[in-house]
């Protein structure tokens, strides 16, 4: 998902808008797509609000977002690589350490304790 929506956003305004940007807004507007489906159906959580649970899903997204602002300029002016080759270097280090934030902290079912 997250990987389409940069696609689509470096498609359409790599000559209007930075990379960077294009990353933060690929960012959100995943997360607000996949709250629900993570919520519902990856953990089955019903432990906190909506507004609350999305506040703590978005917490563990900003770390994915921060790997993305730190190592995508490393990669693209340091190293040279094409943007959206970076974008998918950078994809492949953050998922399971956010799946494992979300598991422990986001959703975590604190009837288990």
């Amino acid at each position: 998902m997250y990987f389409g929506l940069f696609w689509l956003g470096w498609h359409f305004l790599q000559h209007s808008i930075p990379y960077l940007a294009v990353t933060a807004a690929a960012n959100f507007t995943t997360a607000l797509i996949v709250y629900p489906l993570y919520r519902d159906f990856v953990f089955g959580s019903t432990s906190a609000g909506w507004i609350r649970g999305f506040a703590k899903f978005y917490t563990v997204y900003l770390f994915g977002l921060g790997c993305s602002l730190l190592g995508m300029p490393l990669l693209i002016e340091v190293l040279g690589v094409p943007v959206l080759v970076a974008q998918a270097l950078v994809i492949g280090a953050v998922p399971v350490v956010s799946y494992l934030l979300h598991h422990f902290w986001t959703f975590r079912d604190k009837s288990h304790n």
